[in-house]
C-alpha cells in the first residue's frame, strides 16, 4: 500500500512511519523539516512541505491509497495566543 502521512517527524508520527515500512508499505513522510525524520528506507520517500499549502498537500496526496495525519500542536505559537 502506497501511503503518506502527514506529521511524520513527531514522536507518534517516526512511530507511524516505522511501523508502515516494516509491514512493507511505500511511504511518504511529508515535513516542514525532512532532517528531523533521520529514517532511512528503500520504501521511504520523503519530501518537504508546510501543510498549510495546498497545492503541495495535493501534490503529495495524489496516487497514494492512504492518507494518514498524526499532526500536532507541538509549540505552535499561533495555537497559544
Amino acid at each position: 500500500m502506497k501511503l503518506v502521512i502527514f506529521g511524520s517527524t513527531g514522536s507518534i508520527g517516526r512511530q507511524f512511519v516505522k511501523q508502515a515500512l516494516e509491514q512493507g508499505h511505500s511511504v511518504t513522510a511529508f515535513a516542514r523539516n525532512p532532517a528531523k525524520l533521520a529514517i532511512e528506507h528503500p520504501n521511504l520517500n520523503i519530501v518537504r512541505g508546510d501543510v498549510m499549502d495546498l497545492s503541495a498537500v495535493e501534490k503529495a496526496v495524489a496516487g497514494q491509497d492512504g492518507v494518514m495525519c498524526v499532526l500536532g500542536a507541538g509549540n505552535n505559537k499561533y495555537l497559544s495566543q
